[in-house]
């Protein structure tokens, strides 16, 4: 297979949803940083037993680990479909732990969102199109 073989479709749906993820991450953790004191301020409504600084940083804490999965899946999805194999390992791996992380924290809430929803569907579809034979086929294999 030549190098100017356009991406087959799986290569083109894991990059187009790993981005969709990358977005929507890092759009939700500029718009909960922006507005963090509103949603502290929320939080300690229903637990006021607790320290505003400890949830602030928490809170602060939680959001930068959004604002790095989605800059990593952002990085991945770029570099996929430069053909670079390392992207396709981390970029299944950003979307196990994502929708790990969103399972998780929907079963804790005791419900779902529609954005938690949203963003477990892109991952689901970028791990089956990263994991499928013809996104493997299309990347280069190590030599040696």
């Amino acid at each position: 297979m030549t190098s100017a073989a356009p991406p087959p479709p799986s290569v083109r749906v894991a990059a187009g949803t790993l981005l969709a993820v990358g977005v929507l991450l890092v759009a939700s953790t500029a718009l909960t940083l922006v507005g963090r004191d509103t949603v502290v301020d929320q939080y300690l409504a229903a637990q006021p037993d607790l320290d505003r600084a400890a949830v602030t940083r928490s809170l602060v804490l939680g959001q930068v680990l959004y604002l790095v999965l989605g800059l990593l899946a952002g990085l991945a999805a770029v570099f996929l479909l430069r053909r670079r194999s390392w992207a396709r390992w981390t970029g299944v791996a950003v979307g196990l732990f994502i929708a790990l992380r969103t399972v998780l924290s929907s079963l804790t809430a005791g419900g779902t969102t529609i954005s938690s929803l949203l963003v477990l569907v892109l991952c689901v579809a970028a791990v089956a199109s990263l994991l499928a034979r013809a996104t493997r086929e299309w990347l280069p294999t190590r030599a040696g």
